[in-house]
């Protein structure tokens, strides 16, 4: 008997071991979910309330279950130096008749220490979740984790009880006693996650209809490519990494005419601080890249099939030494032609309308979802 009882403790401790922290974290969080009552989810309209939408679609944890969810949609206010205006959302969690209120914004927060997942406080039973902290990949995991963590939290009104949930973040004392502050553990890496979150947030591979006119001018000036021969013996002659060179310059040429000409760079004092200002400004270099790099392929694949359309391979070969009309002939004459459309593509943006260029900005976008605080900056 003392065999088989040693036999099954080994094997208990044998699973035990095998369980991930994170599966013991969850499990964690299950066990001492708040039982009751109602919880309000307040979240930016967009992209954010489309998240949390999606996540209630899904189903709750055991919080969920047990409670009554609300969920509405509101712009959340801004100061005046382009932070989250906290008092104004205590004064929501106040007037709410809810056990727990959370608010969930596309804004990026960044204290002393670090990248701002979440803050609590308290006395108002009250967690603000900043979304691009959670980066630019598993969001939804990063807000079901975080709501969870935000939610226990506030229930057992102490910092103590989530020290075994601790995975990979820290929980910190805020500036008031009544408050504390959910932040990565490792404060670098998580800048450059909620860097990268920023950059989602501004939806670069939905923004190339605000690129219309980038886009008629590089297709019109790709389209010389097709129609002179000069340009094809131009592509044949060139090497492969010679035309990667002119891509590569053509994409950051036209990145830096749009930022430079519609100065879409975010200064410390619309930001909310320097730091907040560097990030804003990557991210939107970041942005501008995939959006341009996107125009480009398009521009490349539109170019190509004219080209295969137009140009016949015997035609071609005559009118051109060295080029015998096959795939690679007509690709290397697309590579060069899109290359060329990306440059003049500059001119095009002047056509562009500049609120729409300024929307794939995060500043930007505050300043326009937020006018009160835009007239008092």
């Amino acid at each position: 008997m003392e065999q088989e009882q040693s036999e099954m403790n080994g094997s208990s401790s044998r699973e035990d071991a095998g369980r991930s922290v994170e599966q013991r974290a969850e499990e964690a969080v299950e066990e001492s979910s708040p039982r009751g009552g109602r919880v309000t989810i307040i979240s930016d309209p967009g992209r954010t309330s489309y998240l949390v939408r999606r996540l209630l679609r899904r189903g709750p944890r055991q919080w969920g279950e047990q409670h009554e969810i609300t969920h509405r949609q509101t712009r959340l206010p801004l100061r005046s130096d382009g932070t989250l205006d906290v008092d104004v959302a205590q004064e929501w969690a106040r007037e709410e008749s809810a056990s727990m209120t959370v608010v969930i914004t596309e804004l990026p927060r960044i204290g002393a220490s670090g990248p701002k997942s979440a803050e609590l406080h308290f006395s108002e039973r009250l967690a603000i979740i900043s979304l691009p902290v959670q980066g630019p990949a598993g969001v939804m995991h990063g807000l079901r984790r975080e709501l969870d963590r935000a939610l226990v939290t506030l229930r057992r009104h102490s910092l103590e009880p989530v020290e075994h949930l601790r995975v990979g973040w820290r929980l910190e004392q805020g500036d008031e006693r009544d408050s504390a502050y959910i932040t990565p553990r490792y404060t670098w890496p998580a800048r450059v996650w909620m860097t990268l979150g920023i950059a989602v947030s501004n939806e670069p591979m939905l923004s190339l209809p605000k690129l219309s006119g980038v886009f008629a001018a590089a297709s019109a000036t790709g389209a010389f490519g097709v129609f002179y021969g000069s340009i094809w013996g131009i592509a044949e002659a060139l090497p492969s990494w010679r035309l990667a060179v002119i891509t590569g310059l053509a994409i950051l040429g036209l990145v830096l005419w749009l930022m430079l000409r519609n100065r879409l760079w975010d200064g410390p004092g619309s930001a909310g601080g320097r730091r907040l200002a560097v990030m804003y400004t990557v991210a939107t270099v970041l942005s501008l890249l995939v959006s341009v790099a996107m125009l480009y392929l398009l521009l490349f694949a539109g170019i190509l099939v004219i080209s295969l359309l137009l140009i016949d391979p015997t035609y071609m070969a005559q009118t051109q030494e060295g080029l015998d009309g096959t795939l690679l002939n007509y690709v290397d004459i697309a590579w060069l032609a899109a290359s060329m459309g990306t440059v003049a593509g500059a001119i095009g943006s002047n056509f562009d309308p500049e609120a729409d260029l300024e929307g794939l900005t995060q500043g930007s976008r505050e300043l326009r979802r937020y006018p009160r605080d835009a007239e008092q900056r």
